[in-house]
Formats: C-alpha cells, sequence, structure tokens
C-alpha cells in the first residue's frame, strides 16, 4: 500500500456511489466510502478560521489541543470542539506521542491533503484527498521521536 488514500470523487447532489471500493489502511484514521463527508460539512468546516489553523498547522506536524491552542489564541475547549468536528469528518487523525517520562500526549494530524470542488457540464463534484497511515510510516514516526 502507498500509504495515501485515494481520491474520491463524489457529486454535490448526488449520494456517494457505494459500488466503488477503496482500499483503506488497517488503522482507523478516516472514514469509509459510506462515511465520506458532505459538500456542506467540509466547506462550513473550512470557513472557520481556527479550523483552517489548526489543518494547516497539523499538515506540518502533529500538535496536542494545547499547542493548537497557543497558536490559535482561543481556550483548549474551543480547540477541542473544531478537533471532534474534523476528526468526525475524517480530516483530523489522532495520535499518541510518546514521552521520555512514560506518559504519553494526544497529537492531532491533519489526514486532508487535497480538496477540490469542480463545475463542468451542469454537474458539480468534489474531491477530498486524504493522507494515508501505514505500519511503516507509524514506526517511522515512533523511531524519530526517541
Amino acid at each position: 500500500m502507498s500509504g495515501r488514500y485515494p481520491r474520491t470523487q463524489r457529486a454535490a447532489e448526488q449520494p456517494p456511489d457505494t459500488s466503488t471500493q477503496r482500499l483503506m489502511p488497517q488503522a482507523d484514521d478516516g472514514p469509509g466510502v459510506s462515511d465520506e463527508p458532505a459538500l456542506a460539512t467540509v466547506l462550513d468546516l473550512l470557513d472557520d478560521g481556527h479550523v483552517r489553523t489548526i489543518l494547516t498547522a497539523t499538515s506540518v506536524e502533529p500538535l496536542s489541543a494545547k499547542e493548537l491552542s497557543d497558536r490559535c489564541d482561543v481556550s483548549t475547549a474551543t480547540i477541542y470542539r473544531r478537533l471532534d468536528r474534523l476528526t468526525d469528518a475524517g480530516l483530523v487523525a489522532e495520535r499518541t506521542r510518546p514521552r521520555a517520562d512514560g506518559h504519553h500526549d494526544t497529537v492531532y494530524a491533519a489526514t486532508l491533503e487535497e480538496f477540490s470542488v469542480r463545475l463542468h457540464d451542469g454537474k458539480l463534484t468534489f474531491d477530498v484527498d486524504r493522507r494515508g497511515d501505514d505500519v511503516a510510516d507509524r514506526l517511522t514516526r515512533l523511531w524519530e521521536e526517541f
């Protein structure tokens, strides 16, 4: 597996085509075919400035809610509300960051790689392209953190 989810293209006004099978990583890092977020959900999320900051920051490196709170200059409760919505839409994944003292931090990483909307021949479609996360990627990430 290449470590990337395949691109999913859907018509905005039609339900998803459940006859198309997608290759999914074994880990629960994103939604399946039937769990694709609706266009309105993605647009509503991207309309929020804090959500955009969370997505851009976590696309570089996984960050904790506290670190995101500091970057966005809002309360951690506000960050957790945004993270819950992003996680439900499959645009952010929760991970564990081990610490040297034996404790672990929960961090968040953007899974959204690309979102595009097209209007062509009277049909509005959108694509959600996500980053995958296979076992080799996780082991590499863990090794780099030590």
